[in-house]
């Protein structure tokens, strides 16, 4: 692993800095490591750069996984619609396992931003929409002209869960146990999981780890109003259904929304949902804005845009599950809001046009293009 004064002879011996910056006293290099080691990479001499290098052999597989990500995308956005979505990738070296990226600075995440605001802009949704319709469009032209092979199109982990391999318990948490458990003794879970895997149609390019946290909001004006948006993070990026990512950015609303509310465990969660912090009638218009704008996109007519957003609800309601497990890798019991979200992923997938309407505050007809 390259140590920060490795970083730096690196990044000067490939040009990607210069000595004034060394010299002037400029140059900054922060940790910003998660699954793999991350360096960001700032300067006022030129432009800023985050280093992410892979940790281990999957970190290793992850990144040049992401690199050949930003490869094909990048083929395909000369056109600049795509672009405007992506951070920069700027070079891989497969020798030191290192992807150099385009720093997208004065920038935070969409969970950061709306925590921060305690508000939920159409703006800001509709223009997610935007980025994933035009990801799953173009994306998906480069996909007919790609012959490596490395985008194969395999399933969430997240349906699955019932399910699990071996690898899974080598660092399973004994409350993500309890939540393996549950599924498991649940018929109504199993059968659900069951039909969303023989259904699941890998015929797009996908994110395939699209949640709030992988999304980068940004100014570019002397407002400072953060208006653009970036899509990061590519390193699951493959072959798939693209109503897994919309549902998976419609889930992220659902999934703030519930953790938001102080359930104790005591009392039935129906009796605190006016404790919200973050209201659900605050986030419907939100996902109103993001819908519309994703089916406008992807120039979906009638027909096809309500069969999605059927399969869209029912997806979300996986991500909730995908989201509580997540949350939970490092807990010993299950709390009461992740068993409310257990309960409000099973009455999505059993109910998924009630959920349309009085979750997402969809009207069936406003799965037409407006």
């Amino acid at each position: 692993m390259l140590r920060q004064s490795e970083a730096t002879a690196y990044l000067l011996r490939h040009s990607f800095i210069s000595s004034e910056a060394i010299v002037d006293g400029d140059l900054a290099l922060v940790d910003v490591s998660r699954r793999n080691h991350n360096l960001q990479v700032t300067t006022d001499k030129g432009p800023c750069y985050l280093l992410k290098q892979g940790a281990g052999r999957d970190g290793m597989a992850g990144v040049a996984h992401e690199a050949a990500a930003y490869r094909l995308l990048e083929w395909r956005a000369g056109s600049g619609e795509l672009q405007r979505y992506l951070p920069r990738c700027i070079s891989y070296d497969c020798s030191e396992s290192l992807l150099v990226l385009e720093l997208v600075s004065n920038s935070e995440n969409l969970r950061s931003y709306h925590s921060r605001r305690g508000h939920f802009p159409t703006s800001v949704a509709a223009t997610l929409g935007r980025a994933l319709s035009a990801v799953h469009r173009y994306g998906t032209l480069a996909l007919d002209c790609d012959t490596s092979g490395r985008f194969s199109g395999r399933l969430p982990w997240a349906l699955f869960l019932d399910q699990p391999g071996l690898a899974i318990f080598r660092d399973i948490s004994n409350a993500n146990l309890q939540v393996v458990r549950i599924l498991q003794s649940s018929t109504a879970f199993r059968d659900q999981l069951n039909e969303l895997r023989s259904a699941w149609r890998a015929n797009a390019f996908i994110h395939h780890d699209m949640k709030w946290d992988n999304c980068l909001v940004f100014s570019e004006s002397a407002s400072g109003r953060k208006s653009r948006l970036k899509i990061i993070d590519w390193e699951f990026a493959d072959r798939g259904d693209p109503c897994w990512d919309i549902g998976a950015v419609l889930g992220s609303y659902l999934s703030f929304w519930l953790t938001s509310i102080p359930i104790t465990g005591e009392e039935p969660p129906d009796r605190f949902l006016e404790l919200a912090r973050y209201p659900l009638n605050r986030m419907q218009p939100a996902m109103r804005a993001c819908w519309r704008a994703y089916i406008r996109g992807m120039g979906l007519d009638v027909a096809t845009s309500r069969e999605w957003l059927l399969r869209v609800v029912r997806y979300g309601a996986i991500r909730l599950i995908q989201a509580g497990y997540e949350q939970m890798q490092a807990a010993t019991h299950l709390t009461g809001n992740l068993v409310s979200l257990l309960q409000l992923s099973l009455n999505i997938l059993q109910r998924p046009y009630e959920a349309i309407v009085h979750l997402l505050g969809i009207p069936l007809e406003a799965a037409e293009v407006p």
